[in-house]
């Protein structure tokens, strides 16, 4: 009945049989994410844990209880490669139950803090640019997987236990202070990206292929054609887009086909082995059908929570145009509407204008723009 579409609980009651029906679920999700974001997390750890036959609420184990079977034991001094050997060698039912057990080599302490500071240093630790695994958006507040990675051997691999540790850590809500770019958020939940996807990564790259798509290049002599070149290993190589692409011409008639191309090499195909590694590990703790409850920005808020932002920091770095300063009684106006909003709010603010979620490392004073570092 329609009157029940607003009911969250009527809602979750009777639908959670469509995440065993793949092919009948796409035509209920809109209902199931018209619903609030909070009932819409519950309801995902709720079938989460049936799913994995785990009790909720399940207290953390008592440490007198605790055998040495246990305890996942992990190296500090090499916390990459120990907590990969680790767990490469438990079964992920294993990781999944409470009563697993991470604790430091040569440390007494365990429990929940361990746990909480083991994820912390692991997911810090993945971005590491000596594993070379990711690489960050121009903006420095995201990464994605980088299309230079296999530098490192081992880096499927490695992209396999990253998806497990992110997976792991979004399976035991054990928040991360982890930020991909919106394109990858987009392969973790099985949504296209398209070309306004790149501004997440590179601002100005986004801004150039909005700029043919606006404009008549039919005369600027442009001599594009449906191929790139691509930086490996600081040798440049050209890949055509498509069979034979560096033979056909990009024209006006065929720029929006070239664009969306172009912004899928970036984005997908150049990073495709990388991703398919990493979302192995990621599923083997959540299943696809679970995270099509989110959206690329929801997904973000169940694996980081929401950011801190500092008003302060804000208001002294926005700068003022048309004849208003920080006196003008709009402005006043608009801070004090912005410092009266909840945390989820105030970033919603923040991404409206900047297009970005996240405050840059060093605060708003780093905020980048179209053409470099700009102010609020």
């Amino acid at each position: 009945r329609s009157s029940d579409l607003g009911n969250p609980k009527l809602i979750f009651a009777h639908f959670h049989f469509l995440l065993e029906l793949p092919d009948l679920l796409p035509r209920f999700i809109h209902i199931v994410r018209s619903q609030p974001f909070e009932e819409r997390r519950n309801w995902f750890y709720e079938n989460l844990y049936r799913q994995n036959h785990i009790v909720a609420d399940e207290e953390e184990p008592n440490q007198l209880d605790i055998s040495e079977a246990d305890i996942i034991s992990i190296s500090r001094e090499d916390l990459f490669s120990s907590s990969c050997c680790a767990l490469a060698n438990i079964d992920v039912d294993k990781l999944k139950k409470k009563n697993a057990v991470i604790a430091f080599k040569g440390e007494e302490g365990m429990g929940a803090g361990v746990k909480r500071e083991f994820f912390d240093l692991l997911s810090k630790e993945i971005l590491n640019p000596d594993y070379a695994l990711f690489t960050q958006s121009t903006d420095g507040t995201t990464f994605q997987p980088n299309s230079n990675s296999s530098i490192n051997p081992d880096h499927l691999n490695y992209f396999q236990f990253a998806g497990r540790i992110i997976g792991m850590a979004l399976f035991h809500q054990q928040l991360l202070q982890i930020y991909f770019t919106r394109s990858f958020f987009k392969h973790i939940l099985g949504i296209p990206v398209d070309y306004n996807d790149v501004a997440s990564i590179d601002p100005d790259y986004a801004n150039n292929l909005q700029w043919i798509l606006d404009n008549d290049i039919s005369d600027l002599g442009l001599a594009l054609t449906f191929s790139v070149e691509t930086d490996v290993f600081g040798a440049m190589q050209e890949v055509d887009l498509k069979a034979g692409g560096s033979a056909i011409g990009v024209t006006d008639e065929n720029k929006e086909e070239y664009v969306q191309l172009v912004a899928e090499m970036r984005m997908t195909r150049a990073i495709q082995r990388q991703i398919e590694h990493f979302l192995s590990g990621f599923h083997e703790f959540v299943p696809r059908s679970l995270l099509s409850l989110f959206d690329e920005y929801e997904l973000e808020m169940c694996l980081s929570g929401l950011p801190k932002i500092d008003l302060d920091d804000w208001k002294q770095n926005t700068e003022y145009s048309g004849g208003f300063d920080e006196d003008s009684p709009v402005v006043k106006w608009f801070w004090e509407l912005v410092e009266s909003f909840d945390c989820k709010v105030q970033v919603q603010v923040l991404q409206f204008v900047t297009g970005s979620s996240r405050v840059p490392l060093g605060g708003f004073a780093n905020l980048v723009g179209a053409g470099g570092l700009q102010k609020f």
